[in-house]
């Protein structure tokens, strides 16, 4: 999944831990399948969620590369 597609699934503009948790455990409990909601759905909201956390250690290790070749 393209991290394009990951942010419009979980409607972000910014990526924060934050905003992806809230926005991820919102759009899960509302497509859980129990409340008439759509599994497929569910299942994209998760990969979504996913893939956005992997750009987040993604920055996050280049962020500390970057400071470790400064010093």
């Amino acid at each position: 999944m393209s991290l394009q597609e990951a942010q419009q699934i979980l409607n972000l503009d910014t990526l924060t831990p934050e905003e992806i948790q809230k926005n991820y455990e919102h759009l899960f409990k509302v497509n859980d399948k129990g409340v008439g909601g759509s599994f497929y759905i569910q299942s994209k909201v998760v990969r979504a969620k996913e893939r956005l956390e992997e750009e987040l250690s993604i920055e996050s290790q280049k962020q500390q590369s970057h400071q470790n070749t400064e010093t």
